[in-house]
């Protein structure tokens, strides 16, 4: 099954708060998630939450530059040291 057909699952409302709370502080967060079946662990800012085609998404910004993750596909995220 491709990934954009693949069911979204939502994510808690407490979660989404400290992703939205992330972007709007511009605090540098430690993103594990998966793409295209990897797991990655990326460094960055998150520039947008939003809604797309039934799902929700980041915009993160790493030095590699920005990529769109579906909020499920998020493992974990913790405030970047340093």
């Amino acid at each position: 099954m491709a990934m954009s057909e693949e069911r979204y699952e939502p994510i808690s409302c407490d979660y989404h708060d400290q992703l939205e709370e992330a972007a709007m502080h511009k605090k540098r967060v430690e993103l594990e998630f998966e793409l295209e079946g990897v797991t990655q662990r990326e460094t960055g800012t998150i520039a947008d939450v939003y809604s797309s085609k039934g799902a929700e998404f980041v915009k993160f910004v790493a030095a590699e530059g920005p990529v769109e993750i579906r909020l499920d596909h998020i493992i974990s995220m913790r405030q970047a040291s340093g």
